[in-house]
């Protein structure tokens, strides 16, 4: 009953995303040639829209294109250059329309490449965005209106802190923040009233893991939960079991989302690939030589242009993320969308305190985002209370290393022995950062440290 309350506020305080979110399930069945159609028409109208108001784009594709005219298809994309995530910090005030009719107002890139950039949205465009997710999100047993509970940080709505606003409370959303997992704080979460009715989970698949270990230890059990929907790191086979196990055997779906880029591809009820929305924009798969690529199983990278953000239009955004064509072919439930492969992008560990005190991705990103002036970092833990932080500085960063350490100590944690390195992160062997990475339990073959509740005979 509670859900059909939420459902009567949201429709009165969101009418456009439910009026977006029965058109998306109503092309639920479209495919591919119909979806081409569609973004191709789109594609024309963006183009011509840059070329009129973006500076940035009428000055970077003279010389690329004649005028807005040549590009007419998909395949007309490769003649224009790729916005790199460098030039849209860089360029931010040339990517940012001139056109006066358009109303925008302040976003943020998830940051978990270590990175976060503000940029300008359109309200149009965040009601598209929550329209297919609530797409997703329904195909994982949500109804809209029903109490859901965020894990995780920025990049999925939620602070440092669990407070609510009043968006939360129409939405009927709860939150859960990873910057400080305690076996505490789950104790409080399950006393809470709203706990026994939780339908669905979002978040960042290690923070949910850890909180369910955390639920597991305290005897705690989510009864109405229909799903789980992990978002924002690469979600690993062994995570995804164990994160189902926690939580009584329910459906883990995996979702790729890319606010800036307008891209979203969300696992369907096959759990065979990740269904591609099309709404918002378009994803080109591209090899070494920047040449699109429609064969299946080929990887390459992701890049994204998305139609309905025309206050900082990205087109052609290089996201750092590799992916692959996974099938065209419709799947049982009626779903026609192309989709893609499980996304190789943003993953990491978990720091662990002796204190009994974990932190999740998101719990950083929310921190660094204040050091003004710096360009990546990685954390390693290197043993029970060591952590050492390696930082690649701008010319503008002006933190010493005491101040840094004192920062860290303060905003983090006061039990952390850090060691600062002014270095660049490490990269995995494709290329990646691991923003954590757990040095000193991998060195022992964990994934979590032993413990007097830690169950060694557990998966």
């Amino acid at each position: 009953m509670h859900h059909l309350v939420h459902k009567a506020l949201i429709r009165v305080a969101a009418p456009t995303r439910l009026r977006l979110l029965r058109q998306i399930r109503s092309c639920e069945g479209w495919g591919e040639e119909r979806i081409r159609f569609y973004q191709q028409e789109r594609l024309r109208e963006l183009v011509r829209y840059c070329w009129e108001h973006v500076p940035f784009y009428r000055s970077r594709w003279r010389g690329h294109i004649g005028g807005p005219a040549d590009i007419g298809t998909i395949e007309d994309m490769e003649q224009l250059p790729i916005l790199s995530k460098d030039e849209l910090r860089e360029e931010l005030g040339a990517l940012t329309t001139t056109a006066p009719w358009i109303k925008s107002e302040p976003a943020r890139t998830g940051g978990s490449t270590g990175r976060p950039t503000v940029f300008r949205m359109t309200r149009f465009d965040q009601e598209a965005m929550w329209a297919q997710m609530y797409t997703g999100w329904q195909w994982a047993g949500y109804r809209v209106g029903d109490p859901f509970l965020a894990v995780g940080g920025e990049s999925i709505g939620v602070g440092s802190g669990d407070r609510r606003g009043w968006k939360d409370k129409i939405m009927h959303r709860w939150s859960t923040s990873a910057s400080n997992l305690t076996l505490e704080r789950a104790k409080t979460l399950a006393q809470s009233p709203h706990f026994q009715h939780i339908r669905l989970m979002l978040g960042y698949p290690n923070a949910i893991r850890e909180l369910g270990e955390l639920l597991h230890q305290s005897g705690a059990r989510l009864p109405c939960l229909k799903g789980i929907v992990c978002t924002a790191e690469v979600m690993r086979t062994e995570v995804r079991e164990r994160i189902s196990a926690l939580f009584g055997g329910v459906a883990v779906f995996d979702q790729y989302g890319l606010n800036d880029g307008g891209l979203l591809a969300v696992e369907g009820p096959e759990h065979d690939g990740l269904h591609l929305f099309f709404h918002r924009g378009i994803l080109e798969i591209l090899d070494d030589d920047n040449r699109q690529i429609s064969e299946l199983k080929r990887p390459g990278r992701a890049v994204a242009t998305c139609f309905t953000n025309l206050a900082t239009p990205f087109v052609r955004y290089e996201t750092g993320d590799n992916v692959h064509w996974h099938s065209r072919n419709p799947v049982p439930s009626g779903i026609g969308w192309p989709r893609i492969g499980p996304v190789d992008g943003r993953t990491g560990d978990l720091i662990f305190l002796p204190s009994g005190r974990s932190i999740a991705m998101p719990g950083l990103t929310l921190v660094m985002r204040w050091m003004d002036g710096l360009r990546q970092y990685q954390f390693i833990q290197t043993g029970p209370n060591a952590v050492t932080v390696r930082l690649d500085r701008g010319g503008s960063f002006r933190m010493s290393e005491e101040e840094t350490r004192a920062f860290l100590k303060q905003r983090i944690a006061q039990e952390i022995d850090w060691n600062v390195a002014w270095v660049p992160p490490e990269l995995t062997g494709n290329g990646k950062v691991l923003l954590i990475r757990n040095d000193w339990l991998r060195s022992q073959g964990l994934t979590r440290p032993q413990s007097a509740a830690f169950d060694p005979a557990r998966p």
